[in-house]
């Protein structure tokens, strides 16, 4: 793709389980020069410690205080092995709600599974954000086509002098 489309840098958007394949993708650049290098990554509503109903279950895993999730599924011990191969010129946002109804999700992944790839890229890449979204708007598959978020998606992606 950098040779045929003469690009060297990316942005990218991923929601769901595109957000956990972009997290995986980034784990290969080191190792791959030839690949074009992410620069900003905007994660929404990320699998990526579980999804319920299918091996997390709510409110059973739990953040500790350190940042560290209490259980790792597969794929999240995967991503935490390879750690050190995360892009440190990476910047991130991470969104991910909370519809309300005590099962502290968004109906399909929980905050907990959203919340701990902070545990991964915060230390690591060269910005990290978070924003909780609450309340209806705040359903798996509403987050990527509210407002609000399209417009912190797009100031993230389209406005930033520095980068």
């Amino acid at each position: 793709m950098r040779s045929k489309h003469k690009f060297t840098t990316y942005d990218a958007i991923g929601h769901s389980l595109g957000a956990v394949a972009l997290v995986l993708v980034n784990l290969k650049e080191k190792m791959r020069p030839y690949m074009p290098k992410l620069k900003k990554l905007v994660l929404i509503a990320g699998p990526f410690n579980g999804v319920l109903g299918l091996g997390d279950l709510p409110n059973v895993n739990r953040i500790t205080p350190n940042g560290r999730p209490a259980f790792m599924s597969p794929t999240y011990f995967r991503i935490f092995i390879n750690r050190n191969s995360i892009s440190d010129d990476l910047r991130v946002i991470n969104i991910y709600g909370n519809v309300g109804d005590h099962s502290n999700s968004d109906k399909y992944i929980s905050v907990t599974s959203a919340e701990s790839i902070s545990y991964i890229l915060k230390p690591r890449v060269k910005e990290y954000r978070e924003y909780l979204i609450k309340g209806s708007n705040a359903e798996h598959s509403m987050l990527h086509d509210d407002s609000e978020i399209l417009d912190m998606v797009n100031n993230f992606i389209y406005y930033n002098p520095l980068s």
